[in-house]
């Protein structure tokens, strides 16, 4: 698999994310983004780049949670003291999901990057807390 890095537009291009804070969905959460050339990056002190994320906190959902990410060269960077790149995932906290939860990430060359101090790289991950 051919891994590329692109840092030379450190701009946050694209943030397809779905952030639920102190929500009730009834019904099902989906997510999905697709493309052929996908680019996120966000730098700075405190900073993420979110990529077809799905973050919830302190959260209801009855039903499923799906979360799809599709595309040929996707790439996902993070610079910064406490940078998180998080680049298809899940984010559970202090919530709760009736359903299930589905995520899928698929994808040609796919680079995921976090630089810093405290940094994280996820991807494809469901993270609960």
């Amino acid at each position: 698999m051919k891994k590329s890095i692109v840092l030379s537009a450190l701009f946050c291009m694209i943030s397809v994310s779905v952030a639920l804070a102190d929500s009730t969905v009834g019904g099902s959460v989906t997510n999905e983004i697709q493309g052929d050339n996908i680019t996120n990056s966000a730098t700075g002190t405190e900073s993420k780049a979110n990529l077809g994320a799905v973050i919830m906190e302190e959260s209801k959902v009855g039903g499923s949670v799906t979360n799809r990410v599709v595309g040929k060269t996707i790439t996902n960077t993070a610079t910064g003291t406490q940078s998180e790149a998080n680049l298809g995932v899940v984010k559970i906290q202090n919530s709760g999901v009736g359903g299930s939860v589905v995520n899928n990430i698929e994808g040609k060359d796919i680079t995921n990057l976090a630089i810093g101090t405290g940094s994280k790289a996820n991807i494809g991950s469901i993270i609960t807390k």
